[in-house]
Order: C-alpha cells, then structure tokens, then sequence
C-alpha cells in the first residue's frame, strides 16, 4: 500500500496530457495534405472593416433556402481579387462584420486568377438565416464588403431526433430539437403510414447563455455561444416488447419524416439475446461520407448498418460532439447521429470534454460542490470549454433512478447497465458511490445476469499517459472491490484515444473467466488515435491504437461475446468470451494494490 502512495505522488507531479486536440473549424477546413485545421489556428481579427458595395464584386448560391445539412455551392466574381480576399459566412446575418462563422480564402479556388470560383459547403439549420459576403482585404488588413447574399432556413424544422429508455418497462423517451415551442408532439403507431396514430405531447427546455458556467460556452461569439433553439421530450407509455412502432416528431405546421424502433422486452420476459454496442470519444465528421473511411465518418456508418440489423441499444459514454463551448459542433453532432438514434436507444454519459470546467459551479446542473470534482491529484480542468454538463442535460434525457444524465442505470434484456461519471467524486462515502453501491446490490441476475458498468476515464490502462494512469489508480482503489463484490462482468471505458482489453482481473491478478471483471478501454469511435506505448503489465492482452471501431456485445444467458470492430472494414480484431458469473467459485480475498 506504501509503495502505491509513493508513486501515486510521483506521478502526480507530471499528470497533465501533453496532447492538443484538434478543434474543427465549422466549414471544416482542411490544409495542402488533407489535414484537418484547428479553429484556434485560422481565426483572423481585421483592424478595420466597413460595408462599401460594389456592384463589379459578386457572391451568391445555387439556392436562397436550405433545410438542415444542405449542400449549397458559393460562387463569386470579382475582376480586382486578391490573394487575402475572403469569402465569409454569417449567421444570424446580423452579425459583424468581424464575427463570422467560418470563411474560405477566394485563393483556395482553382483558378481563382481567372476572377472568378465555386465553394461548395455543407450548411446547419442553425435556427437562423446565412449571410454570405465578399471581404477583400488590403495590406493593413482592413475588410471591406463588397458584395453578399443571404440564404434562409426553416424557423420550425424539427431535428436530431433521438430516442432513450427509461427506468420503467413498456416506455421510450422521443426526444429533437427546434428554432421555435409550438405544441411540439409526437404521433406514433403499429402501422407504417401512421393509421389512427397514439399522440404524446411533448415538454421542452431550452438554455441561455447565462446558464453556462464559464468561456468559451457563455461567449456570444459566433463561433461559441450559438442560440439552441429549444429542446422537446414526449414520453411514449404502454408500449409492447417486440413490438415495430412507427412515429414523427414536430408540430403540426413542421413534421420529421417517419422513423421506427422496437419495444423493449419486459423485466420477466424470456429474452435470448440481448445485443449493444458501445464506445467513447467521437466527435464530428464533415458530411457528406466523400469517400472519408477515417474516424467518426466510418464509425457512423457502420452504426447504421449495425442498426439495420437490429440492435437493442448504444452506449456512449463521454466525450460526445467536443463541443466545448462551441454550438455550431452540437448542431453538427446531433444531426450526424439522427440517422442511428432515431431507431436505437442511444444512452450517453458525460466525459471531461462534457462536463469539466473551473468556474461557475453554481449553475451545475449535476449539483456537484464548488467547481466540481477537482482532487489534487486528477487532471480535471476546463475541457468542457464552460458548459458544465449544461448543453449534454438539455439534449439526452436520462432515466430518472440516479442523477440526471451524470449517471444512472437501466435493464434491458439480459444486461443491467450503470452509467457512472469518472468526472463527478467516486470516493467511498461520496453521493455518486453510495448510488452506485445501492444499485448494484439491487440487481436481480435471475432476470438480468449480465452488469455492465461504463465510465469515461477507465480503471485499467498500460498505455503511458501518466495523468490518466493516476486517475484509474484512485478509480481502482475506490471501485474495484465494489465491482468484485457485485459480480461485475464487463466496466467499458473511454477517455483515451484508444483500444485495449484486459483479462478477467481481481486487484491486478488475471483469474479464471466468470470469477473477474474484464476491463475495456474503446475511445475509438472518431475524434483521433494516440500515439503513446504501453506498458508491458500482464493484465493486459490486446490493444491497438492504429483502428477506428467500437466495441459489439451479444449476450445469451450463459455467455457475453464482446468484440472489438473496426470501421470501416468491420474487421473483428479482439474477440472475447465472457461466462457468467461463478458462484460456486471460491471468494478470493480481495488486495488493494
């Protein structure tokens, strides 16, 4: 135990990630070798800048309304180009002309010497309408607006649908978002053309932001703070297991095309498989596909055709959209995942880039103390760019068993889930701890032999990331034994870019399959790879940071088959067999070490 102390302090000394992340731009603009550039690196401030129209100087689009996720081509004209002339987006168009969205140098065309080129982007309904200008910029970096047009979108499309379980059988949560609240409803029904639909009206929210705990989130800067519109729930009750149900969202001026899920089976149903996927760490991608086989492209992809298979429910757990504080990335998320979420359960957790922040605690929705979580030896700080949980609490509705979206737990199926937060206080004794002792002493695994536990940060890694590898020693030390002495079959984790398996493991030892928790490190589903070693413990049997993929679980009710798929090639490079628990199995005495 003293040589852990010892080395927890030296450790400690150099725990912070020495790693940036990159930030997409919102166009997300790409260099000469198709790298992707950061939003903080391509940020231009003008020293001046001023309308003057000129009717030589020409920009405009193939269309003047889009709906959300619309292709639109920019073409403009001007026979005095310069090099550092710039074509920039604004919305609403109100804005600035220093407060651009994103922009494009006109030099970027091909054949921009000709005076004249074509941009095609990929525009968000964003709730409110584009404006595009022509800015040329002289040698003391002055914009002047020569020329603009305006392109407008629907004030009451309704989007990012997603749907999520809840704490009781016979119940789906439909849940999307909208630029206005006009009786937001659900219809829903067996039929496919939605004959004699059920209606469920739906409750909505919405954020400000004042209600966001710190910067960048409550800056009111284009690319940062952005209106989200509001915020729908409708609860959808008395619904039979195996069951198709047909639905839409919207109000009755503005309806979501026609999406299905499947009833969820019963607690004391015979259920023969129970099938999920999970995985951390995501972000966007820059639709359409293009060819784009990397990262969270891929991985959509791939959900979809998994989806089209039947699957009973995702787990995410942390590190969503890498928002940060900035709402044209949600916009951006929400609308990449519609196309899964709207037919699969989708249950997301928070992770750092959700929720740590270092100001503002009061306005933390978790209800967490102070400035949240912050022991001296984790490497908690601002990565959630000060939204603190508030966006992610707004747009997923969690079961209503635990605390919010910052964790809980549900049944389906075979499996118990808990969702707890890596970024909350785990601590014996803590709120979280004492939740998450109570419901794993609850499970019944007559009905539910299987206990999924997921997590953010993860407890087992020998990759060489010397803040994180702190962090799961104390996540050891305060939940192992917890998880041995409830039988805990598999504990998923993200947080690093990543891909390892363990074996069955009791305080460090690998025992016999059935009497260990097998641990999973899956922060692969697209927003960048690692590049760090490992280290060679013997706990460790498989890892690779070379692959895009999530992790696929299929339970019957005698063995879990856990498999790690690569996107986009589905190749199955980590494949593991997990019994039930043994009981009959000899109680080891369990170490802390």
């Amino acid at each position: 135990m003293q040589w852990m102390v010892l080395l927890l302090v030296v450790l400690s000394v150099v725990a912070a990630r020495d790693k940036r992340d990159i930030e997409h731009t919102p166009l997300h603009k790409r260099n000469a070798q198709n790298a992707l550039l950061d939003v903080r690196d391509t940020h231009v401030s003008f020293s001046h800048s001023e309308f003057a129209y000129d009717d030589s100087v020409k920009v405009y689009a193939n269309t003047s309304k889009i709906t959300n996720e619309e292709a639109v081509e920019i073409t403009w004209e001007n026979p005095a180009a310069s090099l550092f002339d710039m074509i920039a987006i604004y919305t609403p168009p109100s804005r600035g002309v220093k407060d651009y969205l994103d922009f494009r140098y006109v030099s970027d065309t091909k054949g921009w010497q000709k005076h004249q080129g074509v941009f095609h982007e990929i525009l968000f309904n964003m709730r409110a309408d584009y404006e595009i200008r022509y800015l040329a910029i002289d040698k003391h970096q002055k914009a002047t607006v020569k020329a603009s047009f305006k392109i407008s979108v629907p004030d009451n499309e309704p989007m990012h649908g997603h749907i999520a379980v809840t704490s009781r059988p016979g119940e789906i949560r439909v849940m999307w978002g909208s630029a206005k609240s006009d009786k937001p409803r659900v219809k829903f029904s067996q039929s496919p053309d939605l004959q004699n639909p059920m209606t469920a009206l739906a409750t909505t929210t919405t954020y400000t932001a004042d209600d966001l705990c710190g910067a960048r989130a409550n800056v009111t800067d284009p690319v940062m703070y952005q209106d989200p519109g509001f915020f729908h729930t409708a609860l959808l009750t008395d619904l039979k297991p195996g069951v198709t149900y047909y639905y839409t969202y919207g109000t009755n001026k503005a309806t979501s095309k026609t999406a299905s899920f499947v009833g969820a089976p019963y607690p004391d149903a015979k259920v023969a498989v129970t099938k999920f996927i999970g995985y951390g760490d995501m972000g966007v991608y820059y639709p359409p596909y293009n060819g784009d086989s990397m990262g969270a492209a891929g991985v959509t992809r791939n959900l979809e055709q998994e989806a089209a298979k039947g699957l009973d429910f995702i787990l995410h757990f942390g590190d969503l959209s890498y928002a940060r504080g900035r709402g044209y990335i949600w916009d951006q998320f929400m609308t990449q995942m519609t196309s899964v979420s709207e037919q699969v359960p989708y249950m997301v957790g928070v992770g750092n880039h959700e929720y740590d922040h270092v100001s503002g605690g009061e306005k933390d929705p978790s209800g967490a103390p102070d400035n949240g979580f912050r022991p001296q030896w984790g490497n908690y700080g601002n990565d959630g760019g000060g939204e603190c949980g508030v966006p992610t609490s707004h747009r997923y509705i969690a079961p209503d068993n635990g605390n919010g979206v910052f964790w809980y737990s549900f049944n389906y199926g075979l499996v118990h889930v808990v969702m707890f937060s890596s970024e909350h206080d785990f601590r014996p004794d803590s709120r979280q701890y004492l939740w998450l002792e109570k419901d794993l002493k609850s499970v019944d695994r007559n009905k539910h032999p299987w206990v999924v536990v997921t997590s953010h940060r993860p407890l087992y890694t020998s990759q060489e990331q010397n803040g994180d590898h702190i962090v799961g020693l104390h996540m050891k030390l305060a939940l192992e034994e917890l998880f041995y002495n409830y039988q805990v079959n598999l504990h998923m984790a993200g947080h690093l870019h990543s891909y390892e398996s363990t074996c069955a493991v009791v305080s460090g030892d690998c025992v016999k399959p059935g009497t260990g928790t097998v641990y999973i490190v899956v922060g692969t589903s697209g927003h960048s790879l690692e590049q760090q070693a490992y280290r060679p413990y013997s706990w460790s049997k498989y890892h690779n940071c070379e692959k895009f993929g999530y992790q696929r679980m299929t339970a019957n009710t005698t063995h879990m088959h856990v498999e790690f798929v690569t996107a986009p090639n589905q190749e199955v490079l980590d494949n593991i067999t997990i019994p039930v628990w043994d009981e009959s199995a000899t109680k080891r005495e369990f170490k802390r070490r």
